[in-house]
């Protein structure tokens, strides 16, 4: 924070006073969480027309984020114009367009620049366009500084509060190898923007451009996202490996992907780094085949520690019923009975934003549905770890209302001393456009469940019943089940939805 004391200084004729809750204290960025706001505050009087005013203030070392918030009074046709110096120079220039910007490494409101924040003296940057004789105007800005680019809380216009919400986590455009045709029928790289307007059209409630390795694109969803306020541009990016592919989803940074022995760089660092920037990791399609065909785009890495693992792309581009789908499939379910609470989800990893809707691996083809408390970044990615989550594989066509087992939601657990007779009682509400019917899957292995239809309307279908796990219940806790979860398919046998577990309690 500003080193100044709370007393009146005069800059190029200007009244400056700083106003702070600890404004002789030193900030620094000692931990990662760490995050400081103050205030910057005082007057402009006649003397100041047509001249520019800066306020300093320090930036030390660590910080990732520069939010600023302005105002000040507007009567008697007062402007204050508004830019930014860093501690190299100019970094950007809002005039009277803007009362809120932020700066990151790789990502900035329009009008400044992304790029380092580099410690030393920094300065917003006034100018007084006009203002009338004998007129004096108050202006205030409120600056945060964060030494993490944690996820942003801000909800977007298209928030419903605490509800379901739907979109698409992986999608290229230019920025890595998304292609489509322009005009003349030529294939070329695809902009970012015509990925969000094709989100934004269909109807999704976010999407993630997560591009291979780059951060380019971050600054580019800034400007868009003011244009599509109803849809979440969630920030994200495609690590690829030599060993396996993971989107790192809540962070605009770097997160570096050279993973190679003769370094000593390992997925343990790689795992460390992402959620130092306070991002969740999500393994990609884990169960394709890596090597000449496609380098690393299975995951070989035995070093992962998978605690540390938020999430896996249990369906990719869609094809759930074929092979690798279900290989996808089993890599799952494989660290669910290991113990691991890893959330599924979809994602159509989309390379050609103009893909028609209900082909695989259009945009929202797959689609994943998180439970949150908003629709902002942070309120995804902590929906996506509490694992109250399905995919629609069905274009589009299928929505789950509710699931629970024994009053559990997803990802949330049932006790299983507390069943009678080792029997669960299960409630479901989906709406469909085809007739659909659970299919109930323990620790992987396909069971059946007692139970029927007990409401149907136009838009909602509701199922109760009941699964009885009589053979395990009582014995030893190695044998109990872990888990539980449904999907819903076609009577013809076809996936529409996969939902997430809810785990047992022994």
């Amino acid at each position: 924070m500003p080193r100044f004391p709370s007393v009146i200084l005069t800059f190029a004729g200007g009244l400056f006073c700083l106003l702070s809750s600890s404004a002789a204290a030193q900030f620094a960025c000692t931990d990662v969480a760490t995050r400081h706001t103050f205030s910057l505050e005082g007057e402009i009087t006649d003397a100041d027309f047509a001249t520019y005013i800066e306020l300093p203030f320090d930036m030390p070392a660590g910080v990732r984020r520069l939010d600023v918030t302005f105002d000040y009074d507007r009567s008697d046709r007062t402007t204050i114009d508004l830019g930014l110096l860093d501690a190299n120079g100019f970094r950007g220039w809002s005039g009277g367009n803007k009362s809120e910007f932020f700066v990151t490494a790789n990502a900035a409101t329009p009008s400044y620049s992304s790029g380092p924040i580099d410690a030393g003296t920094w300065n917003l940057l006034l100018g007084v366009p006009n203002i009338r004789k004998g007129v004096s105007a108050a202006y205030s800005a409120e600056i945060t500084l964060q030494c993490l680019g944690t996820p942003d809380s801000k909800a977007v216009a298209g928030s419903r509060g605490r509800d379901w919400y739907v979109g698409d986590l992986h999608a290229h455009s230019a920025h890595s190898d998304g292609s489509c045709g322009n005009d003349l029928g030529t294939t070329v790289s695809c902009p970012a923007a015509l990925s969000v307007q094709t989100a934004a059209e269909r109807g999704l409630d976010f999407i993630a451009l997560t591009e291979h390795n780059a951060v380019s694109h971050h600054a580019v969803l800034a400007e868009l996202q003011a244009f599509y306020p109803k849809t979440l541009l969630l920030s994200g990016r495609e690590v690829t490996t030599f060993f396996g592919h993971a989107n790192a989803f809540g962070t605009t940074e770097f997160v570096d992907f050279r993973l190679q022995q003769r370094t000593g760089y390992s997925v343990t660092d790689l795992q460390s780094q992402v959620r130092a920037l306070g991002g969740l990791l999500s393994i990609n399609h884990p169960g394709s085949p890596s090597g000449e065909d496609c380098m690393g785009c299975g995951w070989v890495l035995p070093d992962t520690d998978y605690s540390r693992i938020d999430a896996i792309e249990v369906v990719n581009t869609g094809f759930v019923d074929m092979p690798r789908g279900q290989a996808h499939l089993a890599f799952w379910h494989d660290k669910l009975n290991q113990g691991h609470r890893i959330t599924g989800i979809g994602g159509s990893d989309n390379h050609t934003a103009t893909r028609p809707a209900q082909q695989p691996s259009a945009i929202g083809n797959p689609r994943t549905w998180i439970f949150a408390e908003a629709l902002s970044e942070a309120a995804l990615l902590e929906g996506i770890r509490a694992g109250n989550v399905a995919i629609d594989v069905s274009g589009g066509q299928t929505k789950l209302l509710s699931f629970e087992a024994a009053g559990a939601v997803m990802g949330g657990t049932v006790s299983l001393a507390g069943l009678e007779q080792g029997a669960v009682s299960l409630a479901l509400a989906w709406e469909s456009s085809e007739e659909l019917e659970p299919r109930w899957t323990v620790d992987g292995d396909i069971v059946a469940a007692t139970g029927a239809n007990s409401d149907s309307s136009d838009t909602a279908t509701r199922w109760q019943g009941s699964l009885a796990l009589p053979a395990l219940v009582g014995e030893s806790e190695a044998d109990a089940p872990k888990w539980l979860r449904v999907d819903l398919m076609t009577p013809r046998g076809a996936t529409r939805l996969i939902g997430n577990p809810i785990y047992f309690d022994p």
